[in-house]
């Protein structure tokens, strides 16, 4: 009867282990003012790929936007443009960007940059607009 239970124990935390990520360490984007870090999950959907970018950069309170093309593995290789907006005392997006489906992330690439103030944020002259 031990013996079961502690088996049963070993492959719980085994599957445990499994399912549990970590985030990637944080790498630099082609831009060196900004790092990225991701995190993958499996899904019977195909996965997800969680994005998370900080502005190394940033003043205390500076809103920065930024626009990236992310590229990306699913089923095959892939990019996607998307704008990420930073705010906060740790510089960091807040929400991670969430791509579907994914498997692993390959690269981020910072196109266009805009920080400002908050009472500034107006988006006149913004690149993407």
């Amino acid at each position: 009867m031990k013996i079961r239970i502690i088996v049963a124990g070993m492959v719980l935390l085994w599957a445990f282990q499994l399912s549990a990520q970590d985030w990637s360490s944080w790498s630099s984007a082609k831009n060196r003012d900004f790092e990225y870090r991701w995190l993958g999950s499996a899904s019977s959907d195909g996965g997800e790929c969680s994005l998370q970018l900080r502005d190394l950069k940033a003043k205390p309170n500076e809103t920065t936007f930024v626009t990236v093309l992310i590229d990306y593995h699913s089923a095959q290789a892939e990019s996607i443009r998307d704008v990420i907006t930073i705010t906060g005392s740790k510089d960091e997006n807040q929400g991670p960007s969430i791509l579907r489906p994914c498997v692993s992330i390959g690269g981020v690439q910072v196109k266009d940059i805009v920080r400002c103030e908050p009472s500034a944020c107006n988006g006149n002259n913004w690149p993407w607009l």
